[in-house]
């Protein structure tokens, strides 16, 4: 296995020796995924480099004063097959990226994944040269791109640095969550250097939101069951409820935070029905119960204390499934 400082070289090798990329995330982009993308973007165009900023689906409102995120489009750019490198940033495993993940995969001369989630990448799976740079240990995708721009010896601006100061802060919960680590501050003192402002970014980020989704947390919050002597918690988001509210399903991206912060909870649960028929479920856990692995059961994905999965089906269903799954893992500590 090749070590992480090799790797990164190759990656570097990469970025420096195309002309053309095509730079993408996840499906329903989070913080991360949004300030990874536009900060590549920026670094390349800064270098003289072509570039298009491709996600499925909608940048959340909360994100929309990053500099640049006017650029995301949600179509793939009309470009001729074999011409361009594909970037996949915040997820390795390309049916992630959406609908047009294949496609893309397809047509690309060359692919470079940079992530943090457990998973092999798809490199053995193209013939096209493909660099994969995963590191669980990273606090965030965005750390990975910082360090792949040392590694170049490319200096960041104050929007490069507002862009990946944002994904480490919503990545790790305003330094709440486990994945925080010296390496994190230590991010955090360069970024802030290079011009981040801490106090503006997370009042845009944390204490900046539209009334719909005040609205849809209240009505999300009157759902909230608790099983296992409180060692689970759930709650459930109804597409009646999305139009009652007038809100968006990437306005619920942390709903999942507040079942967690019950003082009980080992493991919390958000399901979400958006659109009839089609269930999104994000998890959470504090300390000993590997999400990730439940996500897995359902086809999703993650980190160890933070995963997520989407499928059809009933929600009612899914939910005394993801009851039964998780109460194998609480391991009899709630009666």
């Amino acid at each position: 296995m090749k070590k992480n400082e090799e790797v990164m070289k190759e990656a570097a090798n990469l970025l420096s020796s195309r002309e053309r990329f095509l730079i993408t995330a996840h499906e329903r982009p989070d913080g991360d995924a949004v300030g990874s993308i536009l900060a590549m973007g920026r670094m390349l165009s800064g270098h003289g480099k072509d570039y298009s900023l491709y996600t499925q689906d909608e940048v959340p409102a909360s994100l929309a004063f990053l500099p640049g995120v006017s650029e995301i489009v949600h179509e793939l750019p009309d470009w001729e097959p074999g011409s361009f490198c594909l970037l996949v940033l915040d997820c390795n495993e390309i049916d992630r990226v959406g609908r047009d993940g294949e496609r893309a995969l397809e047509r690309c001369e060359s692919a470079l994944i940079l992530d943090h989630h457990l998973g092999k990448g798809f490199c053995e799976d193209i013939s096209s040269p493909c660099v994969s740079v995963i590191d669980t240990s990273a606090c965030a995708t965005a750390s990975l791109c910082f360090e792949l721009f040392r590694e170049l010896g490319w200096s960041i601006d104050k929007d490069v640095a507002t862009c990946i100061y944002t994904a480490v802060l919503t990545d790790t919960g305003g330094f709440r969550y486990s994945n925080t680590s010296v390496r994190t501050f230590e991010l955090a003192r360069d970024l802030v250097l290079a011009g981040a402002d801490p106090y503006d970014i997370a009042l845009k980020c944390f204490e900046s939101r539209p009334l719909s989704k005040l609205k849809l947390l209240g009505l999300a919050l009157e759902t909230l069951e608790v099983y296992y002597s409180g060692l689970l918690s759930i709650m459930i988001i109804t597409p009646e409820m999305f139009e009652l509210c007038g809100a968006k399903e990437a306005e619920t991206d942390d709903f999942v935070s507040y079942a967690r912060s019950l003082d009980t909870a080992e493991v919390a649960v958000l399901i979400k029905e958006a659109k009839p028929g089609v269930v999104s479920v994000s998890l959470r856990s504090k300390r000993f119960v590997n999400v990730a692995e439940v996500a897995g059961r359902f086809g999703g994905g993650g980190h160890f204390n933070a995963a997520g999965f989407r499928l059809a089906g009933n929600p009612k269903e899914i939910k005394g499934r993801l009851v039964e799954v998780i109460g194998s893992y609480l391991g009899g500590k709630g009666s």
